[in-house]
Order: structure tokens, then sequence, then C-alpha cells
């Protein structure tokens, strides 16, 4: 195989947000062969149409299986390598992958890593346009338009939406984040789901990942079962799907956040220590919350013993945007 291979271990959020130059490779280039590294599952998240191999490694990849994906990568010959990583482990791989040309970010000390290497203008451009910027900085640009998921919805998922316990407007939640400082609090979502259905008479869909049911589950019994739904056990194409089937998604800044932009759910997305440029959900149809007043935005701590920014947002203000911005009664 020659093509091209691209490297983005993670977050499935920068995963989605790659989606949009693959398609536009995919375009340009309809027989290069395009490749894509990442940590596993997110690979699934790459539509299929698009054709791109999938190479993944667990979270917690030790040097063997490392070694075993160098291998692998070095049979394949690749013609370029583009790195969106940049970090210790993937400049490494990058190096020894066998890659006839490697692209990368222009990083201290890993910079020579690569034969090329790219410094943004704007590191805080949205991740979409950072990613197009990149490889057009490199001859390989095209237009670049929304990532387009439109996932498929499994028989099961179909039946799950299809009971009576369900109800319109569906307004899910996800009340959990990858490090704790981006957090809006948990007796925050419990208070929310509680004004949510006192306003609306609705039941929210409270949504969960791996490691996560136990904290879903112990928001459900607080804030009252009859007033929440327990999202279904889904792989991650299916819970693209399920983001789908929502009318409102209510999330911080998270994963799960940039898949419901990318199928096109209405996203509330909450925000305090990330930069809100570069990941917000773009258009019309969805809304970015944060307290302007909080001297501190966008410190990108991933600990923080005040947490103002977070739990300055109080759930009946949320309560209030949403229903404002999506004409609730």
């Amino acid at each position: 195989m020659s093509g091209m291979l691209i490297i983005r271990l993670k977050g499935l959020g920068d995963i989605v947000h790659l989606i949009p130059s693959l398609r536009m490779l995919r375009q340009t280039r309809p027989e290069m062969p395009l490749a894509l590294l990442c940590q596993r599952p997110f690979g699934q998240i790459i539509p299929a149409e698009l054709g791109v191999k999938i190479f993944e490694l667990p979270a917690h990849a030790g040097v063997v299986e490392t070694f075993k994906l160098l291998r692998r990568l070095r049979r394949e010959k690749f013609d370029c390598l583009f790195d969106f990583f940049a970090n210790s482990r993937t400049a490494l791989i990058s190096l020894l992958s066998g890659a006839r040309r490697r692209y990368g970010f222009d990083y201290r000390v890993r910079r020579h890593a690569y034969h090329q290497t790219y410094a943004p203008p704007d590191p805080n451009l949205h991740l979409m346009q950072l990613f197009a910027q990149f490889f057009a900085g490199f001859g390989f640009a095209g237009p670049i338009e929304h990532p387009q998921l439109k996932p498929v919805m499994s028989e099961e998922l179909c039946r799950f939406f299809a009971d009576p316990m369900i109800k319109r407007p569906l307004l899910g939640i996800n009340p959990h984040t990858t490090y704790p400082s981006k957090a809006w609090p948990e007796e925050y979502f419990i208070e929310f789901i509680r004004l949510w259905h006192a306003r609306t008479g609705l039941p929210v869909l409270v949504t969960w990942g791996p490691g996560e049911i136990e904290a879903a589950r112990r928001i459900i019994s607080a804030a009252g079962p009859e007033k929440c739904i327990l999202q279904p056990k889904v792989d991650i194409g299916q819970f693209a799907a399920l983001l789908a089937g929502l009318d409102i998604f209510l999330t911080a800044d998270t994963g799960p956040m940039n898949i419901a932009w990318a199928v096109g759910t209405p996203t509330v997305a909450m925000f305090g220590p990330t930069t809100r440029k570069a990941v917000a959900p773009v258009g019309d149809d969805h809304l970015t919350l944060f307290n302007p007043e909080i001297e501190c935005l966008q410190c990108h701590l991933e600990q923080c013993f005040y947490q103002k920014c977070m739990y300055s947002m109080k759930p009946e203000w949320v309560l209030v945007q949403i229903v404002s911005k999506y004409n609730l009664k």
C-alpha cells in the first residue's frame, strides 16, 4: 500500500473534527489510499463510505503493542504521514513508521521526527479549520464542510425510541467529563432535571459511556426515576445514532458534545476552562454557555480548587437559556 497515514490518537471530539478533512481528501483524491491511527474504539466513528483503513491502539498500549503496530505500519509503505497529535509517542511512531515523507506540528524537540512542520498562525482556531489548514500547508487543500455524520439506528435503538416512555421534545444530558475542572456539578444536573420536569412535564434521557453507568444511575436515583430515562447500552456507532434521535442535548465540553453536533442535534454546550473557539458547536441550532464575568476562563487547568467557571452557571439560568433558545413552553 502507498497513500497517506493520518495520526490523531485522541480524543473522540478531535476525531470528529478530523472527518471534514478526511472527506475533503477522499473527494479531491478519490484513488488515494487513506489510513487513520487513533485510540480504540474511536475509529468506529469514521464513516465507512470514506474508505479509510483504521489502525487502533488501546488507551494504555505498552511497548510490545506499540512495536507490533509499527511492524504493521511499515508493511504498508506509506508515501506520507500526517501527525496531528505530535506527542512523544506519536512522534516516535512517525519516525519509525517507514513513511517516505512525515509532517507534524512544530513542537520543541518533537519537530525532529518530521521532514516538515507546521506552526498554525492561530492555534485556537476551530479544530475543523485548523486540521484543514494543516493539510493545505502541505499542498492538500479542498473544501471543508460539516462532518455530516449520518448514523443508522439499529432495530434495538428504533424500538427504544418507539417506546411510549419517550416524550417529545426529548432532552438528553451528558453529566460526564474526562477531567474534573470542566464538569458541571452533579448536584446541578440533578436540580436541572427536576426543574426541566417541573417546567415541561417531560423526562430527561441520561447518557453514559464506558465506566460511567453508576454515575448516571446515581443521578437518576437522586433526581427521581420518574423524571429520567437511562440510555441503553450501545457501541460508539449506535451512540451517535442515539444522539441523532434527541431533540436537544445538554453537555459540557466532551466527545459526545462533538458527536451531537456532527449528527445535527441541537447542542447546548457549557464551557469553563477549555477554549470555546476551538471546539464549540458551530451553527444557529446550537447554544454555547459560559460566564463572561469569570476572569480565569479558558485556563486549561484539569484540576481547580475553585471551579468558579462551571459552578457559577446555575441550573435555573441554564434552563432559562434553553427555553429561550428553543422557544419551549
